[in-house]
């Protein structure tokens, strides 16, 4: 790693403790929401950050998502529990463990092949018995027949670095978490899930070095294929090195910018009395206060306004209540219009993104929508 890489992530990475980024209640949970959400939406899943939260912390299944995309966050969610476990206790890397992990990762996703090697099951972490193309010219992975014995090499090379972690800086252990990924995603030993699995592995050698977990932003995996790509051509992991610092250093420089401006930002609804207050001094005393009208207003938010009873109710309730599966087509007219109409509001106006958000009727609208 350069130094400029090197004393950045030092830098960022004091500032973020410092300032008590990670310290925030909830944070830890909603950034490994963010890992799995944008790990698996890599390879090929649809389902947002808002999807895994309410499935995870709510057990509510995401509408119009397959049931496969949903098995696929369930399982690395699983799989990333126990990978905490192991870097709290230290254990040491083996081939069963890596193995469970796999099996964990693809428990209900993996498929069972027959060739004439033998028979293996993804979702029990067999090695694969066939190769596997690369993806491009024509190229594959690793023989099969040599996967047992680069992957011991792999973990004999991994165990002797975790053994001297404590004595690395920061830039050390990102390094030796991106070379481990590397590495391990080249060797490829399984038919599925090892970018899954190579992510899981850098997060678990960051976590045991004492690092804030890094990630792949989804929006970036044209520019992650293509350093993978380049630095198995180069027969070195420099270039696939170089482009995950910069995307760590970018997530974590994002962090400490949004928690430093919402520190200094006050609640919505101070902004909406201020305003309010303003707007006061500039119109005729005489005018009369404005009411919310059933008749006004649009039949989606109509429609929203018969499915919300005197019960708070979540987003993902009432989407399922409408019937309706695009969150972003929900949000955009049906909730979002009921909110600047004055008709709902949320139950935590501070916090417009809490998993416990809820909504309800205010109370003007409620005398309003019962006439």
């Amino acid at each position: 790693m350069d130094k400029r890489r090197s004393a950045e992530l030092e830098s960022l990475l004091s500032e973020h403790k410092a300032i008590g980024v990670s310290r925030q209640v909830g944070f830890e949970r909603l950034h490994l929401y963010s890992i799995i959400t944008h790990s698996t939406a890599i390879e090929g899943s649809t389902l947002t950050l808002e999807d895994n939260t309410v499935m995870f912390d709510d057990g509510i299944a995401p509408l119009g998502k397959q049931v496969h995309e949903q098995m696929m966050n369930l399982d690395l969610k699983r799989a990333y529990e126990v990978a905490e476990q192991i870097a709290t206790s230290r254990t040491q890397i083996t081939l069963p463990l890596l193995k469970a992990l796999a099996a964990l990762v693809m428990k209900n996703t993996g498929n069972y092949y027959r060739t004439l090697a033998g028979d293996y099951d993804e979702s029990k972490g067999d090695l694969r018995l066939q190769n596997v193309s690369a993806g491009r010219g024509g190229k594959s992975y690793l023989a099969w027949e040599k996967v047992p014995g680069r992957l011991a090499e792999f973990i004999a090379w991994l165990n002797e670095q975790l053994g001297a972690i404590d004595r690395m800086t920061v830039a050390e252990v990102y390094e030796l978490s991106f070379e481990a990924h590397y590495r391990l995603v080249t060797t490829h030993p399984w038919s599925d899930g090892n970018g899954r699995m190579s992510r899981l592995l850098m997060n678990l050698v960051q976590l045991e070095g004492g690092v804030e977990p890094s990630y792949v932003r989804s929006e970036n995996k044209p520019a992650y294929i293509a350093a993978l790509r380049a630095a198995q051509d180069r027969g070195t992991s420099q270039p696939f090195v170089e482009f995950m610092d910069d995307e760590t250093i970018e997530i974590l420089s994002a962090e400490v910018d949004q928690y430093k401006k919402d520190l200094q930002e006050d609640v919505p609804w101070a902004r909406e009395a201020a305003d309010d207050e303003a707007a006061t001094t500039q119109v005729n005393p005489a005018t009369p206060q404005v009411t919310p009208q059933v008749d006004q207003v649009t039949p989606q938010v109509r429609k929203l306004l018969s499915h919300i009873g005197r019960d708070d109710v979540s987003a993902a309730a009432l989407m399922q209540a409408i019937g309706l599966s695009d969150r972003r087509n929900f949000r955009e007219r049906y909730l979002r219009p009921a909110l600047e109409s004055g008709f709902v509001e949320m139950t935590i106006p501070h916090k417009p993104q809490s998993s416990n958000q809820r909504y309800r009727l205010r109370s003007a609208a409620s005398i309003c929508w019962a006439t």
